[in-house]
């Protein structure tokens, strides 16, 4: 994607990085949309509508604000959105120095000679960048309840540049390795912005930082272009495993300023939300805006819930069997980083639900606003509950499945119990539509 940065948000960057299928099915018959219409009509009462529905002034006893949509939406992008992606961004920005100061170690260690103050210092240079990929890891996994805008646009394209999970490929990223050290495919320069997504991003950047076996993982139908790989010398391939580490460090970074550009920069996607139901937004109603934050928030569901949990459970179908609790299927494989992952997750979601904190507006009081304070409370205790669960989990999730499977099965419960409420009371009371992936979705 062509993009122009403004100076002023190049500068920014700078200074940071130094410091699915199935029908739709709508709620807009539901009790929440009987109660918005009366909420809609005691606006338009009382000379302070945005022209929206949505009430701009003050309560009746004239000092609490009423609820509007239009606060909702300022809240969740001042307050959540944006704070999230301008820290992946600073994250993402602090990687590329961190990884090549071990590549710089590693191209250069000899380990014939036998020093052990150098080993010892490209090991923790190595932790270094592995402690960065994993700072960033976090912070995205709180970007992943916020697959919005940006991130969802052209079949979700960017997002899949950043991160490819579920389906990354090793296979993938093993092949580019020796092209760019190479230099070419077919006799076209290699240009890592031109490669698939399934080469790039945090996936990509944690098979090179964690994986300690250099064999490649290619079948024998697909290690044709690797050529003698298997046979050359470890250090040669820690080498030009780390080479290419440092180039994909280098166009996550990029990705993580297109995204932030996209989102904050002039008449990007985060003023479109704050300004929608306005003329010349593309959401006509603030509504709209907000049901596309409220799809965002079933990551939980099929992500998080199946993907992350059931899968590796055995309660779907994984690559071990039926049934069969797999410590393989889990997100984060090399890294043995999938329940903090997880932890990120759920704390994304409450910071969603709440609008960053109580203090703000979120869809918390976007429930209180339509008589369904019982659905809130649920919420709250099912979100406290899931956090509790996943804390519970004290190792890292391949070994809780193998010696703790019973810790797993509760969080997975836990996190049921939020997705339960989601896609019932939570989409009827705010006469929300279900995303299309959910639609038939009755777990």
């Amino acid at each position: 994607m062509a993009f122009k940065l403004k100076p002023l948000l190049l500068v920014t960057s700078i200074a940071l990085a130094l410091s699915g299928c199935g029908e739709s099915v709508s709620s807009s018959n539901g009790e929440g949309h009987a109660q918005q219409q009366v909420n809609e009509n005691q606006n338009q009462g009382n000379g302070n509508n945005d022209g929206n529905g949505n009430d701009n002034g003050s309560g009746s006893d004239g000092q609490t604000p009423a609820f509007n949509e239009a606060t909702l939406l300022a809240s969740l992008v001042d307050n959540v959105i944006t704070p999230t992606f301008t820290e992946f961004d600073s994250k993402a920005k602090a990687q590329p120095a961190i990884v090549k100061a071990y590549c710089d170690l590693e191209t250069n260690y000899d380990p014939t000679m036998g020093d052990e103050e150098a080993k010892a210092a490209l090991n923790a240079a190595k932790v270094a960048a592995q402690n960065a990929w994993k700072e960033t890891m976090v912070s995205w996994q709180h970007a992943e309840l916020m697959i919005i805008g940006p991130l969802s646009a052209n079949d979700k394209s960017l997002r899949n540049r950043i991160y490819s999970w579920p389906n990354a490929s090793t296979c993938s990223v093993d092949q580019d390795v020796v092209f760019f050290a190479v230099g070419n495919i077919n006799g076209n320069a290699y240009d890592i912005s031109k490669r698939s997504d399934k080469r790039r991003g945090l996936d990509a950047m944690e098979y090179l930082l964690f994986n300690d076996d250099l064999a490649h993982s290619c079948s024998i139908n697909s290690a044709e272009v690797l050529g003698d790989w298997n046979t050359q010398t470890e250090q040669a391939r820690k080498v030009s495993r780390c080479k290419f580490a440092v180039e994909v460090a280098n166009d996550l970074s990029d990705s993580a300023t297109e995204l932030l550009y996209e989102w904050s920069g002039e008449d990007g996607y985060a003023s479109q939300f704050k300004n929608a139901g306005q003329p010349g937004s593309p959401y006509p109603t603030t509504l709209k805006a907000i049901n596309e934050i409220s799809d965002a928030l079933f990551y939980m569901t099929e992500e998080l819930k199946d993907y992350k949990l059931a899968t590796p459970l055995g309660l779907f179908a994984n690559k071990c069997g039926s049934e069969i609790a797999c410590p393989e299927e889990v997100e984060s494989i090399y890294a043995k980083h999938s329940i903090e992952n997880i932890r990120a997750n759920i704390a994304a979601f409450e910071k969603i639900f709440l609008g960053g904190t109580s203090e703000n507006t979120g869809f918390d009081d976007f429930l209180d606003s339509n008589d369904a304070t019982d659905t809130k409370e649920l919420m709250l205790k099912g979100i406290t509950d899931a956090k509790a669960a996943a804390d519970a989990i004290s190792t890292d999730l391949q070994t809780a499945l193998t010696n703790d499977t019973t810790a797993v099965e509760h969080n997975h419960a836990k996190v049921k119990d939020v997705t339960d409420q989601l896609k019932n009371d939570f989409i009827n009371k705010l006469a929300l539509e279900l995303p299309k992936t959910s639609a038939g979705d009755n777990d």
